[in-house]
């Protein structure tokens, strides 16, 4: 018999979908991908080179388990330069992606019985890290009217005394919404009358449109104490299989991380630790450059999408992801399908139109789509054309 925390789990849906797009392309079928959240540039010319001068000196064994020491370093420095946020090299814990960062802080600070607070829209992973940890769920629902962020009267109604932890991701997977300062001030204000730890999911903070700045709970006065900042190299660096993320927290916390670590996995990767090295120590050039592009397929999909009757969409604060709902969509009938939610409209949009999107089902919303804006310009443009298309076709 299989453990009841595997019943709980599933496989998550994106990589599901990748699979289908790859056996459709094995078949010839043109499918233009916007399902993916991973940069469609290539990962720096210097980053490579950096992997590569490891691989020819030798640089390809075990590793201290919390990282190279040269690597954390830059990471306290990057921490200091970008967010103006004081941590040692002690308080750092690299690991094999951000999504293996959070799974560690997530076994680190839950346990049975525990209640764990999520924003809803969320990303996929999240809850079933929980359930891992054996923890609650406790989904804070978000309104597309209000851009999907998270208001503090919603959190300070959640918050019991058995919430060990609150989770906050901005820019955020899958909305794009981005919290502000006077957001963060609010859910800080409710948070410091609590207990909670605080879980802050930074990997997308160089892709902010429109000047927002970024603000962390870790930077607000009473939280930096129970904050644990999870970023990483993936998107800022366009290197998502390198997998390379970082936590970063307070000492007893990054040294629960590491013990955890340290029996499941030991070291991430001796080459892409070095590689990782050269993408921060290089500075802001690569992530803004990528991010004004992002920018401009934002207004590819934000003013099609806009224009479209029968979509509700806020426009994309951060991250590169739109996330319009389709209230007609219930009921509804395509090609002689009926549409029973966001799963069926997406299966209908690649059978029919060969658009691969995520389900809005797979992040909470099932009344909405995910469509990322990661590829490049031509694809985006066409896709979308295909998306605005399939809502039309809508009986």
């Amino acid at each position: 018999m299989l453990t009841s925390r595997v019943s709980r789990l599933s496989v998550s849906l994106t990589l599901n979908i990748v699979e289908k797009v790859r056996e459709l392309r094995r078949r010839g079928v043109d499918v233009l991908d916007l399902s993916v959240g991973e940069p469609e540039h290539n990962s720096p010319q210097f980053v490579k080179d950096a992997g590569c001068k490891a691989i020819e000196s030798d640089f390809t064994r075990y590793t201290a388990a919390a990282g190279i020491v040269e690597l954390r370093e830059a990471i306290v420095e990057k921490l200091k330069r970008d967010n103006s946020l004081t941590y040692t090299p002690k308080q750092i814990v690299v690991g094999n992606g951000a999504k293996h960062a959070i799974a560690n802080a997530m076994l680190a600070l839950v346990e049975p019985g525990d209640e764990v607070i999520i924003p809803e829209p969320c990303w996929l992973s999240y809850p079933e890290l929980v359930w891992l940890a054996g923890g609650d769920v406790v989904f804070a629902p978000t309104k597309v009217e209000d851009g999907f962020h998270i208001r503090a009267e919603t959190l300070e109604r959640l918050l019991t005394p058995r919430t060990k932890l609150v989770l906050l991701n901005s820019p955020c997977n899958p909305t794009g919404a981005v919290l502000s300062r006077a957001d963060m001030e609010s859910l800080a204000e409710v948070l410091r009358a609590h207990r909670a730890w605080i879980l802050s999911d930074e990997i997308y903070e160089y892709l902010r449109f429109d000047g927002r700045e970024h603000v962390s709970p870790a930077q607000m006065p009473g939280l930096y104490e129970r904050t644990v900042v999870i970023n990483g190299v993936s998107k800022s660096y366009s290197m998502t299989g390198w997998r390379i993320g970082y936590g970063a927290g307070p000492e007893p916390v990054a040294e629960a991380m590491l013990k955890i670590q340290s029996q499941m996995t030991s070291s991430a990767c001796s080459v892409s630790q070095k590689a990782a090295l050269a993408g921060i120590r290089a500075g802001l050039d690569f992530p803004n450059s990528m991010r004004e592009d992002f920018e401009k397929r934002r207004a590819l999909v934000y003013d099609e999408l806009a224009a479209c009757k029968g979509l509700k969409v806020p426009k994309p604060e951060g991250a590169f992801y739109a996330f319009p709902q389709i209230p007609g969509m219930w009921g509804a009938t395509a090609k002689g399908k009926v549409i029973k939610d966001s799963a069926d409209f997406t299966d209908y949009l690649l059978d029919e139109y060969h658009v691969a999107l995520v389900p809005g089902s797979a992040f909470r919303a099932p009344d909405c789509i995910r469509i990322s804006f990661a590829n490049a310009d031509e694809i985006v443009k066409e896709a979308v054309k295909r998306v605005v298309q399939a809502v039309g076709d809508l009986k």
